[in-house]
């Protein structure tokens, strides 16, 4: 007597059959997939290698690429600039003054403005205003002059060898901001008496 039926016998060779079935049409797909593409020569992979090493770049790519070069040689060079301890002496000695130069472009502002509605609503006032400018512009000079003297003789007495040749153009630059916009930020208290070498947080 057979250990199987012969119904039985059928079955396993049917599920065989099917499981062969099966796997000879997944190799035949994965053969026909991989026949589908050609297969890629030596150069063209070689190209692919450097494209991936190092893509392609568009003109407006490396345009960009150039500025943000640009820009980081500037902010590296003014860090260098700024680092300097007769720079970092000027910067204190304009924070730590009040600047007419700081408030020079909204009082010219409002001057003008105020020329335009008095032009308007006051002729006869009108006239006086162009005087007030002029007069403006005369305290901004004279402010700016005393304040150019003050760091003059302060980089004399620290640093006698270091030539004047650009330090009012730097002074003068950082005194004509705004206090917040400067960079870097200011460390001295506006109005404190001005101490070289900075002696820490007054």
């Amino acid at each position: 007597m057979g250990l199987f039926k012969p119904y039985d016998q059928e079955t396993t060779d049917r599920e065989v059959q099917s499981r062969e079935g099966k796997s000879a049409r997944g190799e035949n797909s994965k053969s026909n997939a991989k026949k589908s593409a050609p297969t890629p020569t030596r150069k063209q992979a070689e190209a692919a290698r450097r494209d991936r090493l190092q893509p392609v770049m568009t003109r407006k790519d490396v345009k960009a690429q150039e500025r943000k070069d640009r820009y980081r040689a500037r902010d590296e060079q003014m860090a260098k600039t700024n680092a300097l301890p007769y720079n970092e002496m000027i910067r204190d000695w304009v924070d730590h003054r009040w600047n007419m130069a700081e408030f020079a472009l909204p009082i010219l502002l409002l001057l003008f403005v105020g020329t335009l509605i008095m032009s308007y609503a006051y002729t006869q006032m009108a006239a006086f205003f162009p005087f007030v400018i002029w007069g403006f512009f005369g305290v901004l000079v004279l402010d700016t002059a005393w304040m150019w003297i003050g760091c003059r003789n302060q980089l004399r007495n620290h640093f006698p060898y270091e030539p004047m040749k650009g330090k009012f153009s730097y002074a003068m630059s950082r005194t004509m901001l705004m206090r917040r916009s400067r960079i870097p930020q200011p460390r001295v208290k506006r109005g404190t008496k001005f101490v070289w070498p900075y002696q820490g947080s007054s």
